[in-house]
Order: C-alpha cells, then structure tokens, then sequence
C-alpha cells in the first residue's frame, strides 16, 4: 500500500515538473519572438508579423490556458469555480484555433509570394498582414464562442461524476453531437487541408525551380561548348595561308623548321599550364582545359601544313585567357546558384518540419475529441487522454523553435540580443 502511494507520488511529481517546465518554455520561447521583433524592425515584415501573432497566440495559450490545464491535469479534477471552466473551455478552443490557422495563414503567404510573385508582391504590406491577422481571430472567435452565444447545454459546466462516494468535478467541452463537429472542422480539418495544400504546392514550385536550374545549366553547358568549337575552327580558317604563300613557307620551313618546331611547343604549353592551373583551382575548369587542349591538338595538325606566326600564337594565348576569365567569372557567378539551391533544400525540410510537428501534435487530439462523441466506449484512460491533450498543446512550445530557429536573419539578431544583455550584465557589476 506504501509502495503503491509512493509510486503515484513520484509519477505526480513527474508530470507536474514537465508540465512546469513545457508551461515555461512556451512563455520564455514565445516571449523571446516578440522582443526580438521589437527590438529589430528590419525584422518587421509580412511573413514576420505573421509569424509574430502565431507566437502571439500561442503565448495566450501559454498564459491562460497551460496553467489551468496543468492544475487540472495535475489535480485529476477541477478543482476552480464553475465561472472559471466556462472561460478556460473558451479559452481554450480560441488561442488553439487561432494557433492552427496562423499556421495555414503563415504557409498562404508563402505560397502566394511564390505562385503570384508580381501580383501579390504588390499587395503584400502590413495592411495586408493586418487584414489576415483580423481573420484569423475573428473565424476563431466565431467556433470558440458559440457556446457562449446560444448554443448551449449543460456540459459547459463542470460535469460532476461520481465514484465511490465521491464527487469528481469535470471541466469539458459540449458534449453535444453538432457542435463537436462544427469545432473540429473550423478548428482542425479545414486549416489542415489548407496547410497541407498549400505547402504541398510550394514542395512542387521548389521542385520544379531547382529542375529548370539543372536544365539551364545543362543547355548552356552545350551552347558553350559548341559555340567555342566553331569559334576554334574559325579563328584557325582565317590563318590558313594561299597557295603561293604555303609554297614559299615550305621552302622557309626547310630552312628554319628548327626555330618554328621550337616556338610552337612553348607557346602551346603556355596555354595548357596556365590551363592546369585553373584547373587545380576550380573543378568545373577541367572543361577548359579539355578545350584548350583541343586548341593545342588543332594548331599542332595545322603546323604540319605551315609554321604558325608569332601571331597565331599569341591570339591563341589570348583566346585562352579570355576563356579562362570567362570561366572564373561563372564559376564566382555559380556561388550564389550554390546557396540558393541550399536555401531550397532548408526549405523543403523546414516544410517537412512543421507538416511533421503539426500532424503528430494536432490529428490525435481531434480523432480522440470526434470519435469519443459518437463512441462513449471508446474514451481513452484518463493518463492516455491527457497526453494527448498535452501533445496539442506542446506544439504551441515547438512553433518558435521551427519558425525562428530556422531563420538565420534571427538567429542573428538573437544572438545580438543576448550579446547585449551579457555586456549590460558585465558592466552593471563593474
């Protein structure tokens, strides 16, 4: 029997110190989004401020809600007034509601931003921001108060349950058929498929943006490629002698065949080492040092039929280093395509993040709220329904860690903050 009360109380004193904690954290976390907004107004733009009133949202669930909650979870009944539920059940369907939508809303704005860039661009301001913030509470305010305006039962109060001689008070949601469903499309269903929709179409503008970047790359790789061939080919046509002037080189190269046999190895080996070069510096140039070595085969063909002039070759070198220049100039140019395709890569996790998160967190809670009110017999145990009601609301903890931490404009701008408050602390103590 000892045992027995002393594994409930430890099993008590560790769901009251997580439930503490996960209470903090949603505060400091939430909190810590809005003072960083404040503090740094470059920082205030649409899908910031979007981002600002999910935290907002989910700091009201933190403050009002979360602590109620850990009571009563705690408690294993309620243990506050009547008044009190009636507020905490409103309460509660609100900042919830609103959290799931601002969610929806934040990944609207993306994909808006991306399917209609110019259009939306245009329109995209904080009258904007403050015209979708309005909706959010306001359809939120429509499912979360209906109770209060009229559609009403008994089940708004605490429901009093007894067992054993004892009187077990409960605070619930309506216990009312029509009203369940009515909440849990407005709150969970609709803003899911929403969600899901949305960031489903953004996955694919990621998709097919980084398959057209492969594509292009590809095209004028072979663009280039033939472009440089003809351009060999030509430079070479126009230093092909007549006729006349290949017989009279023919009799010049018999007598000096030892000088030009000379020149060329070190004109041509000018263009392949400084080819090498470049090729040791970046990868992509092996490509050009391919080419220049078909400049070199090409020229050492054509010697056999004349002696290429000091011209010849320094127009070749200068080919080359003109090549060279344009290769370095794309690969600096490559740098940037580089970390765009690692920012669309982030932001694809990032999607597969907070769709991860949400589904896991939400879809067990509203499956259990639906399914309980058409199956009195399938009511989970009370330990099991709590965590499921807590793992809802543990989203509201995470949204600052995907929407913030994810951002490196904040990272920044956290990391300043904190910077600041240490050499405050440091100099007050001086």
């Amino acid at each position: 029997m000892i045992g027995s009360i002393g594994s409930v109380t430890v099993f008590q004193v560790l769901k009251g110190s997580t439930l503490f904690l996960l209470v903090i954290w949603t505060i400091f976390a939430n909190t810590l989004v809005f003072v960083v907004l404040y503090k740094n107004p470059h920082l205030q733009t649409v899908p910031n401020l979007l981002v600002g009133n999910l935290a907002f949202s989910d700091l009201c669930l933190a403050l009002i809600v979360l602590p109620l909650s850990s009571v009563y979870a705690i408690a294993g009944e309620w243990v506050f007034p009547d008044t009190l539920c009636e507020v905490f059940v409103s309460a509660d369907i609100l900042c919830s509601t609103a959290s799931i939508w601002n969610l929806s809303i934040v990944g609207l704005d993306r994909y808006w931003a991306i399917a209609s860039p110019v259009a939306y661009m245009t329109k995209r301001n904080k009258r904007t921001a403050g015209i979708m913030i309005l909706s959010v509470w306001f359809s939120s305010a429509l499912i979360s108060l209906a109770p209060l305006l009229g559609w009403k039962q008994t089940a708004i109060t605490p429901n009093l349950i007894y067992e054993k001689n004892r009187t077990i008070r409960q605070c619930t949601f309506l216990d009312l058929p029509s009203y369940t469903v009515y909440s849990a499309t407005g709150s969970f269903f609709i803003p899911t498929i929403l969600m899901f929709f949305v960031y489903f179409k953004i996955y694919r503008a990621f998709a097919k943006h980084r398959a057209r970047q492969i594509y292009r790359q590809k095209v004028n790789s072979a663009v280039i490629r033939k472009h440089i061939e003809s351009t060999i080919l030509h430079e070479i046509s126009h230093v092909l002698p007549t006729s006349d002037e290949f017989a009279k080189e023919e009799e010049d190269d018999s007598e000096g065949s030892g000088q030009a046999g000379n020149g060329l190895p070190n004109g041509n080996d000018a263009i392949l080492e400084e080819s090498e070069e470049e090729s040791d510096e970046k990868a992509e140039d092996v490509s050009t040092a391919r080419l220049l070595t078909n400049i070199s085969n090409n020229l050492f063909i054509f010697r056999a039929h004349r002696r290429l002039t000091w011209a010849a070759i320094c127009q070749s070198i200068k080919f080359g280093n003109r090549r060279k220049e344009r290769v370095r100039h794309k690969s600096l140019q490559r740098k940037p395509k580089a970390i765009s395709a690692a920012k669309e890569r982030r932001g694809v996790t990032v999607l597969g993040i907070i769709l991860g998160c949400f589904t896991i967190c939400w879809a067990p809670f509203f499956v259990m709220y639906v399914l309980v009110q058409f199956c009195k017999e399938c009511s989970p145990n009370p330990h099991i329904e709590m965590f499921i009601t807590w793992l809802g609301y543990s989203n509201s903890a995470m949204n600052p860690i995907i929407y913030t931490v994810f951002n490196r404009d904040y990272q920044i701008a956290l990391k300043k903050l904190f910077s600041n408050e240490r050499k405050l602390g440091s100099s007050s103590v001086v």
